[in-house]
């Protein structure tokens, strides 16, 4: 008789093999719940620190770790977990394809909610999947610093500036990105000289004499920073702000001086 679960949704356990499965129905506090025990099938280990194959073992727990559902159940993972004595870095953690060094969530389940906070708040892949709100902001953090960072500011001739509040209240943050590729190059918190100074800092001397312009608000902290860091780049202001400025001095088009 073929097993209730596909088979695909049983695989992908390098160095284990699944043991047994166990469904639990849901009941009036849970959903239901899908249980996989690995048993360990190869028998050298690869560490997680320099990658090399080790033979020797310094340390077996017991883990277990979430996987994608299968079909309608929360699938959890159960499994003995290696810690390589290593000749080179001493006691590591086993380096698994499916499963991230004292991750809680194997890859391909992190690799899905990734996905799925780039179109969904992370309020809502949390209860989703059923996870802490602190796990998926984690993952999402981590997916974005490995496809964003670090960031090359060796091309960078011309940046813009801008600030933007932060939640309610007079709270603010300055972001800072390159308008010829479109993309984000420095944030931090608050909008004054000595709040975007660390950007300088990390665009160097050199960095700063081949500013060639700066796209900014009329904001004077931001024109007196700029000035000082790199004084031969022109300061080009927003639009929208020029216009808004003159228009609450009453420069409206068309009015009567």
């Amino acid at each position: 008789m073929p097993h209730p679960y596909s088979t695909d949704l049983l695989t992908g356990w390098e160095g284990y093999a699944v043991q047994s499965v166990k469904r639990l129905e849901a009941t009036a506090d849970r959903p239901a719940q899908v249980h996989l025990e690995l048993v360990r099938t190869a028998r050298t280990f690869q560490c997680s620190g320099c990658g090399q194959r080790c033979a020797q073992i310094h340390e077996v727990t017991r883990r277990c770790v979430r996987d994608l559902p299968i079909l309608d159940a929360e699938t959890f993972v159960w499994f003995s977990r290696y810690r390589v004595a290593c000749p080179t870095c001493g006691p590591k953690v086993e380096a698994l394809p499916w499963l991230s060094p004292w991750a809680r969530v194997t890859t391909r389940l992190a690799e899905s909610i990734v996905r799925l906070c780039q179109v969904l708040p992370v309020q809502h892949v949390a209860e989703w999947y059923g996870l802490d709100w602190d796990t998926v902001k984690a993952l999402d953090k981590a997916a974005l610093a490995a496809r964003l960072l670090p960031v090359d500011l060796s091309a960078t001739t011309v940046i813009a500036m801008d600030e933007f509040a932060l939640r309610k209240g007079h709270r603010y943050a300055t972001t800072i990105v390159d308008p010829t590729r479109k993309r984000v190059l420095w944030v931090g918190r608050g909008r004054g000289r000595e709040d975007i100074r660390p950007f300088f800092q990390q665009l160097g001397p050199e960095g700063c004499r081949r500013l060639q312009a700066v796209v900014m608000d009329m904001n004077p902290a931001y024109e007196e920073e700029v000035r000082r860091q790199a004084p031969q780049a022109e300061i080009v202001y927003d639009l929208f702000h020029v216009v808004a400025k003159l228009w609450a001095r009453g420069h409206r088009p068309g009015a009567r001086r």
